[in-house]
């Protein structure tokens, strides 16, 4: 069962399939496989949408895609997993029966029907729709446009397409893409999305979402409306706002499940005994947090204060290493004239748990580095700025129940609110540490529920044709 820490969301979640964290999950494979000699062999064409683009600089977007496509090849070991990425060749090591596929096709696609230079917003929506409703004339178009250009982006092109046409599952990765925030990325996704459901077979599924903010009557909002009701499975690692947005976005919430977040699994490995006494810190300075270089300096001051009083050193926790938003640098920022800054070194989950390890409570600004402390039983203050960060991180107030400090910085009193809210975690980090470990470990078990779900939804679906087409030939088997 999924901890409910409040009555809205349990009602929540019946409304989204059951009051438990994935409904009537069936965890054993259905009757019509008992025909299948080898389910090993199941051999089917799968196409994973990652957490990030262009390249994975995020511990939290690395931590979710390395689940997901863990849990699809060990379901599938015979499957054909492709990975869209502009690096394929780093993907080697997911897993024998995984490989990237060059995102330049995709990135064609989206680039449209018209030459590159800029043009009037409301021409480019024309453009889009003509792709979205006539796809083989938008094809023919995009390759007159793309010859003038590079023949290997026309290769690409097609490649990318006939890909759509031919796949049997897309699986996207955890992500908090769907979101006026990301509005061209997010109406990508959707054209992509629908590009497989118009092949007639594709099954669909999105695990680790969350979804919003979305104004109802941006352009974001019809296309998803258009698409959105079109997905066979979502699994959302938040429902604070993510179910009541579906909801009005006409999606069938039998088809949906609450899970938490995919990257809780990695960031729960190798668990202490007990907490640290440092202060963790982190700060993401971006466009879609709304947080600048100029809001360092006045928590500078009321970070040190605190970690003054309390006599404690700083722990920095960097979750994004992306050179337009690297966490490192607002970090030093933060810790810039203090004596006691503990060790910044590592760049992967691995290295971020055991910076975790050492703090006692973690004043946060960026969603994942919370994500991260939480699963170690650490209690997070979740500094937020924006629309966008406010649903992240009341989010996981929700899910965890206890152990989530909000302070939203537009407010006048922010910094008061700073150091009430972090006394409290400080004093109750202790004995909240147990609830917390609790809390994400049914998440993680609820994930895996989830997962399963799905198989069977899969198998389910193409049940009439695995014992013909989709056993692979013992000799093909990888």
């Amino acid at each position: 069962m999924l901890f409910l820490s409040t009555v809205p969301l349990k009602a929540l979640l019946r409304r989204a399939g059951s009051s438990s964290c994935v409904g009537n999950a069936r965890t054993q494979i259905d009757e019509s496989f008992e025909t299948v000699d080898n389910r090993d062999a199941i051999s089917m064409r799968i196409l994973i949408e990652p957490s990030d683009y262009p390249t994975l600089r995020n511990l939290g977007d690395i931590a979710m895609q390395k689940v997901a496509v863990g849990r699809i090849a060990e379901f599938w070991p015979a499957a054909d997993i492709q990975i869209l990425s502009q690096s394929p060749e780093s993907l080697r090591g997911y897993a024998p029966n995984v490989r990237g596929i060059s995102s330049n096709g995709r990135e064609a696609w989206m680039s449209g029907i018209l030459p590159p230079r800029r043009v009037p917003r409301a021409i480019r929506h024309w453009e889009r729709r003509v792709r979205e409703r006539h796809v083989r004339l938008g094809e023919r178009l995009a390759k007159v446009r793309l010859r003038l250009q590079s023949p290997q982006k026309t290769t690409a092109l097609t490649t990318f397409l006939e890909t759509t046409r031919t796949i049997d599952v897309l699986v996207v990765c955890g992500m908090g893409g769907v979101t006026d925030t990301f509005e061209e990325y997010a109406l990508d996704l959707l054209d992509t999305i629908e590009l497989v459901k118009m092949n007639g077979k594709g099954v669909v599924a999105m695990f680790g979402q969350a979804f919003g903010p979305i104004g109802d009557h941006s352009a974001l909002a019809a296309r998803a409306r258009e698409v959105l009701p079109k997905i066979d499975f979502i699994a959302l690692r938040e429902a604070r706002a993510s179910i009541p947005l579906l909801e009005r976005l006409n999606v069938d919430l039998s088809r949906v499940r609450i899970t938490g977040d995919d990257a809780l699994e990695i960031a729960a490995a190798n668990r202490c005994s007990g907490l640290g006494n440092s202060l963790g810190i982190n700060l993401r300075v971006a466009s879609y947090s709304n947080v600048a270089f100029r809001h360092v300096a006045p928590l500078r001051e009321v970070i040190q204060q605190f970690a003054t009083k309390r006599a404690v050193a700083l722990q920095p926790l960097p979750s994004s290493f992306h050179a337009e938003e690297t966490d490192s640098d607002s970090i030093a920022g933060l810790t810039n004239g203090y004596d006691r800054v503990s060790l910044n070194n590592g760049t992967d989950p691995a290295a971020l748990t055991a910076k975790v390890q050492n703090c006692r409570i973690a004043v946060v600004g960026s969603y994942h580095a919370g994500v991260y402390a939480l699963a170690q039983g650490v209690p997070i203050v979740g500094l937020y700025n924006s629309d966008y960060y406010r649903d992240k991180f009341l989010g996981l107030q929700e899910l965890f129940g206890i152990g989530v400090f909000p302070v939203d910085l537009s407010v006048p009193e922010w910094s008061s609110n700073l150091i009430r809210q972090a006394n409290e975690a400080w004093e109750t980090a202790p004995w909240s540490r147990k609830d917390l470990i609790e809390a994400a470990d049914r998440q993680i078990e609820c994930g895996g529920t989830a997962y399963n779900e799905f198989r069977t939804l899969v198998e389910d679906r193409f049940a009439h044709t695995l014992n013909r087409n989709m056993i692979a030939p013992l000799g093909a088997q990888r």
